[in-house]
């Protein structure tokens, strides 16, 4: 597996922060969403604990392009690729220890374009990958979001059990229902057909692998910092929000897959970094570049896709009791960002 010298660094210091591999020795995972962000850092960890510890787990990587390589490989990692939507049939009759369930569309603009796609393909993906889960006998964590809290807004952290009101009328919403929707399902499975599956519900995940040009706030902030250009925040900032470091993410999923509760919803996120989105940007231009600053063009929800001014703060409470926490700050979720694009050095 070809590395970047960076990876190499954070993988070996997350690896030995959290040592999973007494849970990979000689398993099979099935990774959907295996190109997108979360799903190729868990790729990468598992073939990085194989080449430190010889742990010598095998992957069926999903991915609705399963004839284009990934880069980072070299042909020699025991990975399979794999079409999403036919991944029995790549399976065959090999066993199957763990499914992480990562596939979803991510951008606001496909929300708003497709909402009918967006909603499927969250429903029904789990759907098919929960059968695959009761005829394998494996066992399943579902990927979700912190958007399932809807208007549930708070200053005080907010637990697994609350839910807020999500409007099925905005048609940007597609992707919390669905999430809801798969997590119903998830849980479903586990009291039905006695399903060993989890789901964990993750804020804003920023850091590696995070493509440049993606249409979101935390990176914008980041592209305005490299290009030394002011933001222009299309709302008033004034929602609060945390967000989690990429392989922060990943060794929480990991520990839920192994070590969490069947049936249970576990948060992910870092709350040391909740903050006001204005709050947020005013902190890493300080720190990162002073010459950057705010602009306000303010348009309406509607045409935006935004969601409505809220305040979302994960209780970690849970998943700290498997031990788990994170370990990357803000500053240092930013500064490795800036680092893969070569801004710092």
């Amino acid at each position: 597996m070809r590395l970047s010298k960076l990876e190499e660094q954070e993988y070996k210091r997350y690896t030995d922060t959290f040592d999973f591999s007494e849970y990979l020795q000689d398993k099979t995972f099935l990774i959907t969403g295996s190109n997108g962000m979360t799903g190729q850092a868990i790729v990468k960890w598992i073939l990085y604990m194989n080449g430190r510890y010889r742990t010598n787990a095998k992957i069926f990587a999903s991915t609705r392009k399963p004839d284009n390589m990934p880069a980072y490989m070299d042909g020699s990692e025991n990975v399979v690729m794999c079409e999403f939507g036919r991944e029995e049939e790549a399976i065959g009759e090999d066993k199957l220890d763990y499914i992480i369930q990562a596939a979803s569309p991510t951008e606001r603009d496909f929300f708003i374009k497709y909402p009918v796609e967006t909603y499927k393909v969250i429903v029904d993906g789990t759907s098919h990958m929960l059968e695959l889960c009761r005829k394998k006998k494996a066992s399943l964590v579902l990927l979700s979001s912190v958007e399932v809290y809807g208007a549930c807004s708070s200053s005080e952290p907010i637990d697994e059990q609350r839910i807020g009101a999500i409007d099925c009328l905005n048609i940007r919403n597609g992707y919390p229902l669905g999430k809801i929707g798969a997590e119903f399902l998830t849980y479903s499975y586990y009291k039905e057909y006695g399903c060993n599956v989890k789901t964990v519900r993750i804020s804003a995940i920023q850091g590696l692998y995070q493509q440049y040009n993606e249409q979101r706030i935390f990176n914008e902030i980041t592209r305005c910092i490299i290009e030394n250009r002011n933001l222009i925040m299309k709302s008033d900032g004034k929602s609060k929000k945390s967000i989690v470091y990429t392989l922060d993410a990943v060794s929480g999923i990991l520990k839920v897959l192994f070590e969490g509760e069947e049936g249970e919803v576990y948060n992910i996120t870092n709350p040391q970094t909740f903050l006001s989105v204005k709050e947020f940007a005013e902190k890493i231009f300080a720190k990162f570049n002073d010459n950057v600053h705010i602009e306000f063009d303010i348009s309406s929800e509607a045409e935006t896709g935004y969601l409505p001014h809220l305040e979302i703060l994960q209780s970690t409470e849970k998943i700290a009791r498997l031990g788990w926490k994170p370990i990357t700050d803000l500053y240092k979720i930013y500064e490795t960002d800036l680092m893969r694009w070569n801004f710092l050095t």
